[in-house]
């Protein structure tokens, strides 16, 4: 998101780049909001915008050798800080009153991470099957923020040094950009994660920007040779975005080689000028440059706001509009009585100090929030309260399945991975997506017992067909499962110490609509889910089983029609009370077509059956004394994982 805006005394202020912001927030709000396809582009048109604003500030103040650093970043600060601060601080205020304790914990995490800059890379570092949801994240969208704040961290020292020593500075941006975009369209199909949270693969539509930035101060003799094709242009750059945003979804491999579309829609819209048809009658609109101009401050209140109205609520349609309803006026209050007092006027040195001191202030307040582990005194200390603490014990797993460096680091696994003792070579496997992961505990103590050792390969969003990639369904983030359970399955099918190996998938996931296959090897239907599923499961499992591996497939558990942690903790203060009882909590039977494929599987393959059904009646989701087996709505409590320990006999 670009918190980039020129004065409007500029000399070359153009209301037509406003219209843009407005275009790029609007579409990412109704991406949020109301699910439009790829309004998530969005922030790729910020990115664009703000590298080609703050670039020819950067490349004007060094051609007339006026350019300061201090200057530069107090006005950075000056105009990224005061709507900011306003958000962390509100952030704070009503996670206080609403916030379970490890709802609270994280939020001081990403309060840290946003007063500093770095929230792409924390949000980095917390993908994995233990990460809290995406939409239960109030400062998930400050991840754009990082990557543009750590873009001008070294862009202008890096300007500044080309500039001092006469380098060819246009083929260099040339170069970087060509680097970077091209690290973005490897990657994705490695690790979407990466690509979409890493600053080196998000810097090249910063510096399109920058490149046009340079173009039009010191080459406009090539603009004017092309100038008499700039409707033409704006009208194919309008085109595009229009595009991006109308016809993208979700599931793309994004950003990658997709996002060059939106980016060159932006580009060819500010290259061609505020004079074209589209920049005068559309662009340069009053309403769409209103929301250009409260297009930072609305861009940082909307997801905190539906991000609490999903957590307290069901989100009913009508809270969600009041919502975004709700940000736009909070945008338009942060704009006009905050950022414009703020950014202008005298004393701007001072202001940006105290700026700078409360950021501090705030950073360290989400710091002692994380350290003390979400102020749980927070909690009411009467039985509503008590039964909260008893309830959150049980919801916790233990920290060493949130840690796990070392088997990495020693069995190369890619995202998920756990050992019982790492000193000696494995027995068994575990693979498959989280929905194996959640049955590691209790299998891993059955192992124990008998003096064995299990390893975990999980890759959260990735079931363990060998051959298939499924995109991910959280927004731009993409899993390249084939890339992943490859390397697993070559581990395992290399070491002749595993002798057995554990298959489990979420019974459901396959099925619906938004799992898209993609046949890498061997011949597979792809246009049949259902087929797709049960030719690469069995061609996966025959391809252990010859290799001397004995396969259990572990039948899975079935969802739960609530979120079992909404029914049994009670929130804080004024929010006392949970949004449903244990008691509605009921078991979803949906198993008709993952029973058919599992007997199919059976007359393929030879592979085994733990089935789970039979412990189900009398303990899950609640047993008879009350304690909790799951963990959420779809995934078992670390006490849930363990009852099956003394269950496997194999």
């Amino acid at each position: 998101m670009s918190a980039s805006q020129e004065n409007l005394s500029h000399p070359k202020y153009r209301p037509d780049i406003n219209g843009l912001r407005a275009i790029a927030v609007l579409s990412v709000v109704g991406f949020h909001a109301f699910g439009v396809m790829g309004g998530y582009t969005g922030v790729d048109i910020f990115f664009v915008i703000s590298g080609y604003l703050i670039s020819t500030i950067i490349f004007e103040g060094l051609e007339k050798q006026s350019f300061s650093f201090n200057q530069f970043y107090q006005r950075r600060i000056r105009r990224i800080l005061p709507s900011l601060l306003l958000v962390l601080i509100a952030c704070l205020i009503f996670g206080w009153f609403s916030l379970f304790a490890d709802e609270y914990e994280q939020l001081g995490k990403h309060i840290v991470a946003g007063s500093t800059f770095i929230s792409n890379l924390v949000l980095w570092s917390e993908s994995g099957y233990f990460d809290i949801a995406a939409e239960k994240k109030p400062l998930l969208h400050l991840w754009s923020l990082g990557i543009e704040e750590q873009f001008y961290f070294f862009w202008p020292i890096s300007c500044w040094l080309f500039w001092k020593f006469r380098a060819h500075y246009l083929w260099i941006i040339l170069a970087i950009t060509t680097f970077s975009f091209g690290l973005n369209a490897w990657l994705v199909e490695i690790d979407g994660i990466a690509t979409f949270y890493s600053p080196i693969t998000g810097f090249w539509e910063l510096l399109a920007g920058a490149f046009l930035a340079y173009v039009v101060l010191f080459s406009p003799e090539l603009l004017d040779r092309i100038k008499r094709f700039n409707n033409t242009f704006s009208i194919l750059g309008l085109a595009l975005i229009i595009i991006s945003i109308s016809v993208f979804t979700k599931d793309l491999a994004f950003p990658g080689w997709w996002a060059a579309i939106p980016v060159l829609g932006v580009f060819l819209l500010i290259m061609a000028g505020p004079d074209t048809w589209v920049s005068r009658k559309i662009l340069s609109n009053k309403v769409l440059v209103w929301f250009g101009l409260i297009s930072f401050p609305l861009y940082l209140w909307h997801w905190p706001l539906l991000t609490f109205v999903r957590l307290l609520s069901d989100s009913p349609r009508y809270l969600i509009i009041a919502s975004v309803i709700s940000s736009i006026f909070l945008a338009w209050l942060s704009y006009r009585y905050v950022e414009k007092p703020i950014r202008y006027g005298k004393n701007q040195t001072q202001k940006s100090i105290w700026l700078l001191v409360a950021m501090l202030v705030v950073g360290i307040s989400g710091l002692i929030i994380y350290q003390k582990a979400g102020l749980e005194f927070r909690i009411d200390d009467g039985q509503e309260g008590r039964l909260t603490q008893q309830y959150r014990t049980q919801l916790e797993w233990p920290d060493k399945y949130n840690h796990s460096d070392a088997c990495r680091a020693k069995y190369g696994a890619d995202q998920y991975c756990l050992i019982n003792d790492i000193s000696k070579p494995p027995n068994a496997a575990l693979i498959g997506d989280s929905h194996a992961n959640h049955f590691y505990p209790g299998l891993e103590k059955y192992y124990l017992s008998k003096g064995e050792n299990l390893i975990l390969l999980g890759a959260g969003g990735c079931p363990p067909f060998f051959g298939i990639d499924r995109p991910a369904k959280t927004s731009k983030q993409n899993f390249n499962c084939y890339a992943r359970t490859a390397k697993l399955y070559e581990f395992v099918l290399d070491d002749e110490n595993i002798k057995t190996v554990f298959i489990a998938f979420y019974h459901n996931l396959t099925f619906e609509d938004n799992f898209i296959f993609e046949g890498k090897i061997g011949n597979i239907n792809t246009t049949n889910n259902y087929q797709a599923t049960l030719d690469a499961l069995a061609r996966t499992i025959n391809m252990l089983e010859k290799r001397g591996k004995k396969v259990i497939l572990i039948y899975d558990m079935p969802n739960i029609n609530k979120d079992i942690r909404e029914c049994a903790l009670v929130r804080p203060t004024i929010f006392k009370k949970s949004k449903c009882d244990l008691n509605q909590i009921k078991l979803i039977n949906d198993f008709t077509v993952y029973d058919k494929m599992i007997e199919e599987l059976q007359k393929l393959t030879h592979v085994e059956i733990f089935d789970t059904r039979p412990y189900l009646a009398e303990n899950f989701p609640v047993d008879f004394d009350g304690n909790l087996n799951y963990r959420d709505s779809t995934h078992l409590s670390y006490r849930g994982s363990l009852f099956f320990s003394d269950k496997y006999r194999f």
